[in-house]
């Protein structure tokens, strides 16, 4: 049989099961969903295919890897480290969106159950009704990034400070294998029993966080969750240079005294300042911060400075460190800002007004096109390590170093860095982000808001600026890892094998994806897993 007639023998069957509507074929659609934001070389699926039930991911998975396709998971797209960006044509690419029931939020054993392809912002809003939430929330890109996504990638941010990075939150999950069946993990496996526990014998959920989509489709998972915190305050500083912020947010880190606490250099200060809240956004964050107060007219009073403030908040900031404080009563909340502000002046900080974060945490999800674009449209594209604290100061001024050596080489092309600096419980992360101006890909213009997009779509392509750009940030990555330190949301960009210290742990990782996915067909060349049984 034909290339040609077995993608149309595959496409017929995959019609049958999700319907007409949910397999799409057209060339430009299927570059659109093949495409993550790194400007890395990739294939374009034969396929995109939308379930819209466990039982059709299932058949799905079943019909494509009997076919001899790979098949690929795609979340909300957010990735920027080709965790879904194929490797050949011959790719069904799975988008999970059609998968975002919430199942059960069960208040009383304290966990809700939720489909994988459900985002975070829907996932938040309606655990609020109930007065419930997930320890770690979401990231910054939780308005289209999806809970599967993110266990995949193990994010941090939301919640982070206390409760570490999404993987932590998990109890259990429902995953797809390579040959269409379903697995449970943790006590939802138990045949009597409920999802209430992630130690049903060794941790087999572990084993599917983190794993970028490697060893299988994550279908629904099972998340803990803890009262809506009665009271939330926030609280900015100002700092004359990295050091003095890094050491607050490191003693402050092993206080556990924040629920985030992020901070941000000169560069992405201006940014903000430049670009500011839109119209729709601040509307948007205003009425959530007239509702945030523990009274109506605290919350009133916090819109109105927040109003007032406008694009002033970083004016003139060298270093900027918010703060998320939560507690079950306002003199917890109280006690932890007032432990972290004496933190923050004894290591030479100035208190600044609280907008920026105050807005992040009226509307954590509303601010998506500040993350994927610079103030004037530049591309933006991270790299990050994740570290132990003692090693955060070393690193911090590794990369100071890297970007004084390199001043000339990213000036003469017009190529600017900023820096995001958080924590998850006690693991630091430094994570720099580059800026150059190039050809905006669609998928970052559909997430910005029209005046934006009309601007800044029509760039021409810059290629010489992005072979710069993406060869400092190889060589940033580099640096992290040579100073030991490990990373988040892997996908096919950081080299995990290339990283460890011994050969027993790659061949248990070759052995658990050759167990799981024979003919290395389930999203191949993540982790560095390719066919042959996850052999490289």
């Amino acid at each position: 049989m034909s290339a040609t007639l077995e993608s149309d023998s595959l496409s017929r069957r995959l019609v049958g099961l999700v319907g007409a509507d949910n397999v799409i074929t057209d060339e430009a659609r299927r570059t659109y969903y093949s495409r993550d934001l790194s400007y890395l070389p990739h294939a374009t699926a034969e396929l995109v295919v939308r379930p819209e039930s466990v039982e059709a991911l299932q058949g799905v998975v079943r019909e494509a890897t009997a076919a001899g396709y790979a098949v690929i998971p795609r979340g909300g797209g957010m990735s920027y480290t080709q965790a879904y960006s194929p490797e050949n044509e011959r790719t069904v690419l799975i988008d999970m969106q059609g998968l975002d029931r919430i199942v059960e939020i069960n208040a009383e054993d304290m966990y809700v159950v939720v489909e994988c392809g459900c985002t975070w912002k829907k996932l938040v809003e309606r655990l609020k009704a109930e007065g419930v939430r997930t320890p770690y929330y979401g990231p910054l890109s939780g308005m289209y990034a999806t809970v599967g996504g993110a266990i995949a990638q193990n994010s941090l941010f939301l919640g982070s400070g206390d409760n570490h990075t999404v993987a932590e939150s998990v109890l259990g999950l429902e995953v797809v294998l390579a040959d269409g069946s379903l697995l449970r993990t943790g006590s939802w496996a138990h045949k009597n029993g409920k999802p209430f526990y992630r130690h049903f014998g060794p941790d087999v959920t572990g084993l599917f966080t983190a794993d970028t989509g490697a060893f299988g489709f994550k279908a629904r998972a099972v998340l803990r969750l803890l009262p809506v915190p009665e009271t939330t305050l926030t609280m900015s500083f100002a700092f004359e240079n990295l050091e003095e912020m890094l050491a607050v947010q490191i003693e402050m880190s092993r206080l556990r005294l924040s629920a985030e606490c992020y901070g941000f250099d000169p560069y992405y200060n201006a940014t903000f300042e430049d670009k500011g809240f839109t119209f729709k956004q601040g509307v948007s964050a205003l009425k959530n911060i007239a509702k945030s107060g523990n009274s109506v007219l605290a919350g009133i009073a916090n819109a109105a400075r927040v109003a007032r403030s406008g694009k002033r908040v970083l004016r003139g900031v060298n270093y900027s460190l918010h703060m998320t404080f939560e507690g079950q009563t306002s003199e917890i909340a109280a006690a932890k800002m007032k432990t972290a502000h004496d933190i923050c002046v004894r290591h030479g900080g100035v208190e600044i007004d609280n907008s920026l974060p105050t807005v992040f945490n009226a509307a954590p999800f509303d601010g998506v096109g500040s993350v994927i674009l610079g103030s004037d449209g530049e591309i933006w594209l991270p790299v990050h390590g994740f570290m132990p604290l003692s090693r955060v100061q070393e690193v911090g001024q590794a990369v100071e170093d890297f970007f004084a050596e390199n001043k000339a080489l990213m000036e003469a092309h017009d190529i600017r860095t900023s820096y995001l600096t958080c924590y998850s419980g006690a693991e630091f992360v430094i994570e720099p982000s580059f800026y150059w101006y190039d050809e905006v890909q669609q998928f970052r213009l559909d997430r910005i808001e029209p005046a934006f997009r009309e601007k800044w779509q029509g760039r021409e392509p810059q290629p010489e600026k992005r072979r710069v750009a993406l060869e400092l940030r190889d060589k940033l990555r580099d640096l992290f890892d040579a100073h030991g330190c490990c990373h988040l949301q892997l996908g096919r960009y950081y080299p995990y094998r290339r990283m460890m210290n011994n050969d027993a742990l790659w061949t248990l990782i070759q052995g658990v994806k050759g167990q799981l996915d024979p003919a290395g067909l389930v999203n191949p060349g993540s982790l560095g897993l390719h066919g042959n049984g996850g052999k490289a």
